[in-house]
């Protein structure tokens, strides 16, 4: 079994820290218990410190010394009244080897184990509780200086954290054509929903990366739908499956959307060929050294131009694009950083801001693409009655669009495709191995309607 990289991930943030000694402490997460009651909330480990550790168990803590490269593993210690509930716990050193650590104690322990090292600075999180650092060690807390160096070590993957990505969206990605060979006229959204869960966590996924999403038809216009409660009752609608499975606490986010019916209408395949386009075209456009914002902007271009042959949009296409008329369509950006959160840190280096126009104001990252950065790639079209309401009310916007168009297409509701891309040295490599040409969805949809 390969040993999860703790140490190296300490090593990472600390160079980033830019320091030659001190100590780091990390807390991991606590159980939460339901108010007035005896039931557990479902436990998330904190990500910055698995991040540091590869410990999914609460009650944990983790520190390393700087100076002398030494990675401390502080464990929770169960009693033996609580190992009649829970199980007995492995042996200290047996923590210690599993996840690749110098030392291991017990959690009561701390204060007095980072005491032996005379730390001038202990670096730590802001919102982390540091009362097992005790009264002697509260002077050395230094809560400001961790946070960016550790977001910015997340930011770049090492082989480790890759491969589970790509196990990752395997099992996503199997859940996802399983869907599409069982979705049926007649099912329910929460049907569609409920197998993804099934199917993930029968592949050891320990749960989903996000609240899943299974829209249906105008539902898709919602862009984090979530009530999942609604009949598949029309074969000329699409469904939209924004599905994704956490393994080994590092997450997996595709979207797919597919006809209920065995084709796609004509209206839906206007749109989903348009959008197919968007992300075709900036997979392809992305490497090392390039902006991930010029990727949004060569997503909206691809979207401008197929809008316009479909005659949603109209006039010259530089005017659309200076109006941010696309941003009315697609008003979300292009995608995100994903790690162990779905939305993962780092998007926006300290001193970046964000830019206030339709679309843009909602990237989730701003910064230059370097190897080793995971990020999605989601285009999408969307018909959503308020924001058009609002094009429509703003001249320089309203003169670009036909509004008849617009109402035509309105029963499509949205159109989402999402790939997770990991940026190399020459160009970029797709994890995400799930069908989305017409063709191929079409020809997995018979098979709904076979059986």
């Amino acid at each position: 079994m390969q040993v999860y990289p703790a140490k190296q991930h300490f090593a990472k943030t600390a160079k980033n820290l830019n320091v030659a000694s001190g100590v780091i402490f990390v807390r991991g997460g606590e159980t939460i218990i339901h108010p007035d009651s005896d039931t557990e909330y479902e436990f998330h480990q904190d990500s910055n410190f698995y991040y540091l550790s590869g410990v999914c168990e609460p009650g944990f803590a983790v520190a390393y010394d700087i100076a002398s490269d030494t990675a401390i593993l502080f464990v929770n210690h169960v009693s033996a009244d609580e190992a009649v509930w829970i199980g007995v716990p492995p042996s200290l050193d047996a923590y210690r080897v599993a996840h690749g650590f110098d030392q291991a104690h017990y959690t009561f322990d701390v204060e007095k184990v980072l005491s032996t090292l005379k730390p001038s600075t202990i670096y730590t999180l802001e919102y982390m509780n540091t009362e097992q650092l005790g009264t002697s060690l509260a002077s050395a807390i230094n809560h400001r200086a961790l946070l960016d160096p550790l977001h910015e070590a997340r930011v770049f993957k090492d082989e480790f954290e890759i491969d589970v990505m790509r196990r990752a969206n395997r099992i996503s990605s199997d859940a996802h054509v399983t869907l599409m060979k069982e979705t049926r006229l007649g099912m329910n959204e929460a049907e569609v929903r409920g197998r993804f869960v099934g199917l993930v966590l029968s592949k050891n996924s320990m749960y989903e990366a996000y609240g899943s999403i299974a829209a249906r038809g105008r539902n898709a216009a919602v862009l984090h739908y979530t009530k999942n409660n609604q009949l598949l009752d029309n074969a000329d609608e699409m469904i939209l499956v924004d599905a994704g499975a956490t393994f080994e606490n590092y997450a997996s986010d595709i979207t797919r959307t597919w006809p209920v019916g065995p084709t796609f209408s004509p209206l839906c395949r206007d749109i989903y060929e348009i959008v197919l386009d968007m992300q075709k075209q900036v997979i392809q456009a992305c490497g090392p050294n390039k902006q991930w914002e010029d990727m949004h902007n060569l997503a909206n271009r691809v979207a401008a131009q197929g809008l316009l042959k479909l005659g949603i949009l109209h006039g010259p296409i530089e005017a659309i694009l200076d109006n941010f008329v696309v941003g009315y369509f697609m008003p979300h950006g292009i995608g995100h950083l994903i790690g162990i959160d779905t939305h993962d840190v780092g998007g926006y280096p300290t001193g970046t801001e964000r830019v206030n126009k339709p679309g843009l104001r909602y990237l989730r990252a701003r910064r230059e693409m370097l190897p080793n950065m995971v990020f999605t790639v989601e285009p999408g079209l969307y018909f959503v009655d308020d924001m058009l309401n609002d094009a429509k009310s703003l001249p320089e916007v309203a003169q670009y669009i036909d509004f008849d168009k617009v109402a035509e297409y309105r029963c499509v509701g949205g159109v989402r495709i999402e790939d997770n891309i990991v940026i190399t040295e020459s160009g970029y490599d797709n994890l995400t191995a799930c069908p989305k040409e017409v063709d191929e969805l079409e020809s997995i949809r018979a098979v709904a309607y076979k059986q």
